[in-house]
């Protein structure tokens, strides 16, 4: 783990506490988490969640739930609420009106395979765009080629087709393709391959166009800097630092301990989130003042335990909704978890 000279990066292992230095702690978890390989994976959605509550406040809560649901295990863990009735209503009391945690949930939730189709636009048709002096943010198009492949590549292109185009491009955008110029010969040679076989003329154009962007290809490959563009982990540690920031203003965030943070990661995200990012005017976001941003286990922070409560929730309310995991608990959170979402999540096939 590579260390950083900056103290408000890192590990914590004691208790947070909300205090004039510190500001608010935010404490979060995830669901889902596939690290760069977005296609084919453990199921359709990544949720990033997270608690505006401190460790000594939570300790109170953990307790609490402790005793209301007989629950025995060290720590709680959403797949041990998940199958009971009684543990599931006890989570809806407790985000719902008069609850301890109420109004102080957030979840953002990404649905892998879109995010996967974004990249393609972000890192290749956004690049060429820019050097171009066109901001694709400004009117939306970004966004609207992103849905498109999305929602109409599969009937353009057959399951198979689009599968093999996706699976090439995560290929070929991850830290493990990048530098490699047969996973980038292998993502164009399936662009051609579908651009020939399309049926749907708009997935047609699209797809058009990204045959001409060969030279930001190149210059994504060549970049020296390992930064893991398809980790969804790091953008959704920034927008939960954005969201918090703007509800309460100065924050600490304690994050769950993951090999995809180390301490540069951190401090990576920390200066970006504390100087503010977008790539372009339309798609700034502001500065946060944000104090600490740091990892810790579930077992030496129990509100790390209370956001591992609300991200199980939302993917298992996720799928149900979808259609690919039925559940009883997935019926009756769906509407105990609405409000706790983030209007910007990417979920297009939910919309």
């Amino acid at each position: 783990m590579t260390s950083t000279n900056d103290p408000r990066v890192g590990t914590q292992s004691g208790p947070t506490t909300d205090g004039d230095t510190a500001g608010r702690w935010v404490a979060c978890d995830e669901s889902g988490w596939d690290g760069e390989q977005l296609i084919g994976r453990r199921g359709p959605y990544f949720v990033y969640a997270a608690v505006a509550v401190d460790d000594a406040e939570a300790t109170e809560i953990v307790e609490e739930l402790r005793a209301e649901t007989h629950y025995q295990a060290p720590e709680l863990k959403f797949r041990d609420f998940k199958k009971r009735a009684n543990r599931r209503d006890a989570l809806r009391r407790l985000w719902g009106d008069g609850g301890a945690l109420e109004g102080r949930c957030w979840a953002f939730v990404v649905e892998k395979e879109y995010a996967a189709v974004a990249k393609v636009i972000d890192l290749l048709l956004e690049e060429q765009a820019y050097a171009a002096g066109i901001d694709l943010y400004a009117d939306g198009r970004a966004r609207e080629f992103a849905r498109l492949l999305r929602q109409h590549g599969r009937r353009a292109l057959g399951d198979q087709g689009y599968e093999l185009l996706m699976t090439a491009f995560v290929a070929f955008a991850s830290v493990r393709g990048r530098r490699d110029d047969q996973a980038r010969k292998v993502f164009f040679d399936r662009v051609e391959e579908a651009w020939a076989s399309s049926t749907r003329r708009n997935v047609t154009d699209l797809l058009m166009m990204l045959r001409t962007t060969r030279p930001q290809a190149e210059i994504l490959h060549g970049d020296t800097n390992t930064h893991p563009q398809l980790e969804l982990l790091v953008s959704s540690v920034a927008q939960a630092a954005r969201h918090w920031g703007a509800q309460l203003g100065p924050v600490s965030v304690l994050t769950d301990e993951q090999k995809a943070l180390p301490d540069d990661g951190l401090d990576n995200i920390a200066k970006v989130v504390r100087n503010g990012w977008g790539a372009t005017r339309s798609s700034r976001q502001r500065p946060v003042d944000l104090r600490a941003l740091v990892r810790g286990t579930s077992v030496d922070h129990p509100s790390i335990q209370l956001a591992d409560l609300v991200a199980g929730a939302v993917r298992v309310s996720f799928e149900h909704k979808a259609g690919t995991e039925i559940s009883e608990a997935g019926e009756d959170l769906w509407p105990a978890i609405m409000p706790l979402l983030d209007g910007s999540s990417a979920t297009p096939s939910l919309r």
